[in-house]
């Protein structure tokens, strides 16, 4: 008779490998866009128009988001339920979870409600909420790799009673 086996709570390294690439494309993405618009963008008399690159690292970070909501779906059934029913790494888990649908949020009002008014102040919390969430990544996959103490005594006691 087969048992069936729980998800791993940890991401296998192709997995990891896929979460690290989309999360680094997406944040250079973003930077280049601040960074065309921000610094390289033309001064006219009829206002600032977009830098020429800016269309570019927007189609690039728009398509980095594609891959990044596969990958956040992609981690629901195993690693997200098998950590909320362990009761493990909540807090960051939470946060990276309210930081992606604030992103995806706002991603989605700069296309679809911002206004003249409006999109700058979508534009901002857009890319704060996006640099903040780099921390918050490395942050959740530190926490992520301790051990908790229950784990470390259940590995100490089944190694002593082994050489007992």
């Amino acid at each position: 008779m087969t048992t069936l086996q729980r998800p791993p709570l940890r991401l296998g390294s192709k997995h990891q490998f896929c979460i690290y690439a989309v999360s680094i494309l997406l944040l250079l993405s973003g930077f280049g866009w601040l960074i065309a618009h921000y610094f390289f963008a033309p001064f006219s008399e009829f206002g600032t128009p977009a830098a020429p690159s800016e269309p570019l690292w927007l189609r690039i970070h728009g398509a980095a988001a594609m891959g990044a909501l596969i990958i956040l779906g992609s981690v629901f059934p195993g690693h997200i339920g098998r950590a909320f029913t362990m009761r493990r790494n909540l807090f960051s888990g939470f946060l990276m979870l309210s930081i992606a649908a604030l992103l995806i949020l706002t991603g989605y009002g700069l296309y679809y409600f911002g206004d003249e008014e409006t999109r700058p102040w979508i534009s901002l919390l857009h890319w704060t909420l996006g640099l903040a969430s780099i921390a918050i990544l490395i942050l959740h996959v530190k926490l992520g790799k301790r051990r908790p103490s229950s784990a470390r005594a259940f590995t100490q006691t089944r190694v002593s009673a082994h050489f007992h």
